[in-house]
């Protein structure tokens, strides 16, 4: 395939402990997930350094995510369990999915029904906050249970339930932060004749959360304030994940879907329809953005609603393979409403002495999106592969609102039509190695911005990316795959986001365009098995992502001149390595040892040049020693994720909530866990 891709299977996503989705960042240098509450849309991720980070509604991401061939939209899911494969396909995608995308996609396959035989697996990674220094608790135990119903028939159930305390704690009560989340997913695998197959598949996710969860903690302060966190037991410093507040703050989250999919054998080709549908709905009962009840101030969210749906269905068609013409194309249509009802907010001195106070606004976006796309790829010679794709895409984006502190409606609408293309080729060097050169252009579509009354609403125009790209793939040594890639990719009004603390102490952030943001560097990734015995998965990016020349940023931190520096999020250098061995010690048992670890260069958080708004280069670490046996049915292994405790944030703020202060937010992969893992199969 004339693309650069990075592939984990279900052996490499087992032994590196990937049970969300911002877990993937470990297993493809050229991608990040980004973690921040609210804040990534769509599922946050960053290719190459290119992704959307923002809270405003509607917006959608760089990155998408797509589950058995269904387009997740911004109604992602967020726990992985009973997970065959993940592709990470870098560059702008659109004309072979459903979907279009400005940095790439995460496509994830679930494991399929067996229509031959039951089978089921039961599995456990459990740990303790405090136990053999791993510095918060998390029992995840999944199931899976595969049922045979006729010759031509076969149902898979499987769940997961991932129950988590701290790292956040609360020193008032010294509890920590219970994230819980409950999961299952059924699929009904059919085979009516022996030219149709259908796929019916739903989901279920059901999250709570207990004082926010991984939120806003303190990390850097001036005296007054360093004195006030004392007195409650909170210490800023990085990595600090302690805060006091007495107030209880709650938030449950629901995330569901169904698919159906039907794929004809029609002779010359084949007919797949898609037809899915995603919603979510939240609901909490405030959020206190300080966390600290001894400080002057208080920011108080009041509590807040939202709900989205996403409906969508595919039409495809494509040949057969080994034609001098190997074609795909397809119709894709999807309509994405989004509701948030009034969020108010009170900002008080002390908790008593009023400074602002809000309602906030009711608003729904919708979204719809039709296109038609193909490619196509021709056999000139044996050795030699042209490949062209289209895509025509015609979107309507709407905002309908009601500012109730201000008593104005807010609409805004903005309609778009664009084609994308992507033109390529190929050469076979020989049996085991290829060459590839493409050159494509993308698409992701615009924003409606929210400011400030008496402003009204404005467009942040959709992001254009033309990319081109040279690579090679090799078979070596036997088994290795060796996938070298180089790359350039220059976007029209690229998406980003500014935020800055207002006088009163809350959060401002505004969408903003900045044209020629480019993306330049080159991508090694090599797997595969050296020994029988020993797998490796290895990689390593150098991303160049900047600002285009003279661009500037204005924060409350000052007006900052960005042109040429680093994107927010995007590493410049990263290298990531998974490896697993092991060994009989006797006929019934064998041990085994797995390691992984992530080496990133210096990461900046905000649009600004301040060294407090980045982190510093690192290693994370980890690994598992164990036993199974020699049927590979039952093992046992003791883990750690982060072995050295590095505290690596998701997200940084300089002078918030208040002048001197550095606010920052962790996610459990910010500390260190240490625990058993148990997995059984029937």
């Amino acid at each position: 395939m004339p693309i650069s891709i990075t592939v984990a299977d279900a052996a490499q996503l087992e032994r590196q402990q990937v049970r969300t989705v911002e877990d993937l960042a470990r297993i493809a240098p050229s991608l990040e997930m980004t973690a921040a509450a609210g804040q990534g849309t769509g599922g946050g991720g960053e290719i190459r350094g290119i992704g959307t980070q923002t809270f405003a509604q509607g917006a959608v991401a760089s990155v998408g995510i797509v589950v058995d061939q269904v387009s997740q939209g911004n109604a992602n899911i967020s726990n992985l369990f009973d997970i065959a494969r993940v592709e990470v396909l870098k560059g702008p995608q659109g004309t072979l999915f459903g979907l279009t995308t400005s940095a790439g996609v995460i496509n994830i396959t679930t494991n399929k029904p067996d229509m031959t035989k039951f089978s089921a697996r039961l599995h456990a990674d459990l740990s303790n906050a405090g136990t053999a220094g791993s510095g918060f608790g998390n029992q995840v135990i999944q199931g899976v249970v595969n049922l045979p119903l006729a010759a031509n028939a076969a149902l898979r159930v499987s769940g997961s339930t991932n129950l988590r305390q701290g790292p956040n704690q609360n020193t008032i009560d010294g509890k920590y932060i219970q994230n819980n989340s409950y999961s299952g997913r059924a699929h009904l695998l059919w085979e009516p004749t022996s030219k149709l197959t259908a796929n019916f598949i739903a989901d279920y996710t059901y999250f709570t959360q207990t004082n926010e969860g991984d939120f806003f903690t303190l990390i850097s302060t001036d005296a007054s304030t360093a004195a006030a966190l004392a007195s409650c037991g909170v210490v800023a410093a990085e990595g600090n994940q302690k805060f006091c507040m007495k107030q209880g703050l709650y938030a449950k989250n629901n995330n569901f879907g169904a698919s159906a999919q039907f794929d004809l054998d029609a002779g010359p080709f084949t007919l797949t329809s898609i037809s899915a549908y995603r919603g979510t709905r939240h609901s909490d009962t405030g959020q206190n953005i300080v966390r600290a009840d001894p400080t002057a101030l208080t920011i108080l969210d009041l509590p807040g609603h939202n709900r989205l749906d996403l409906v969508s269905q595919e039409l495809r068609i494509a040949s057969p393979g080994n034609a001098f013409i190997d074609y795909t194309a397809g119709l894709f249509a999807s309509h994405q409403r989004g509701i948030v009802d009034p969020t108010g907010q009170n900002i008080t001195l002390f908790g008593f002495i009023p400074i602002a106070n809000s309602i906030g606004s009711r608003n729904r976006t919708t979204d719809d999106s039709m296109a038609i796309y193909g490619q196509g790829t021709v056999h000139v010679a044996s050795s030699l592969r042209l490949i062209a794709g289209g895509r025509y895409t015609a979107e309507r984006l709407a905002l309908d609102g009601y500012d109730f502190d201000n008593r104005v409606a807010i609409n805004k609408q903005l309609n778009t039509s664009i084609v994308s293309w992507k033109f390529g080729g190929q050469y076979d060097l020989s049996r085991k190695t290829m060459i590839y050169a493409t050159a494509s252009r993308g698409y992701k579509s615009g924003q409606i911005g929210i400011p400030a009354y008496p402003l009204t609403p404005y467009i942040v125009r959709p992001e254009i990316p033309t990319s081109y790209e040279v690579g090679l793939k090799s078979t070596l040594f036997g088994g290795w795959v060796a996938d070298l890639s180089l790359f350039s990719e220059t976007i029209k009004d690229f998406q980003l986001q500014q935020c800055a603390a207002t006088s009163t102490g809350a959060l401002s952030c505004t969408a903003v365009n900045a044209d020629g943001v480019k993306s330049r560097g080159a991508e090694i990734n090599l797997f595969g098995k050296i020994t029988h015995d020993l797998s490796v998965s290895t990689g390593f990016i150098y991303a160049k992502a900047t600002y285009p020349n003279g661009y500037t940023s204005s924060t409350s931190t000052g007006v900052f001149a960005l042109g040429g520096t680093q994107l927010p999020f995007s590493p410049r250098y990263k290298f990531t390595f998974s490896g697993d061995y092991s060994h009989p010690i006797n006929d019934a048992l064998s041990g085994f040892i797995s390691l992984d670890a992530v080496w990133k260069s210096r990461v900046a958080y905000q649009s600004t040049t301040l060294l407090t708004d980045t982190y510093k280069p690192h290693w994370t670490v980890g690994g598992r020693l164990g036993l199974k046996t020699a049927d590979d049915r039952y093992s046992l292994s003791v883990f750690a994720r982060n072995l050295f405790n590095v505290p690596e944030p998701v997200l940084l703020y300089t002078d918030f909530p208040t002048a001197g202060t550095v606010g920052a937010m962790y996610a459990p992969n910010s500390t260190r866990q240490v625990g058993l893992s148990l997995d059984a199969k029937f």
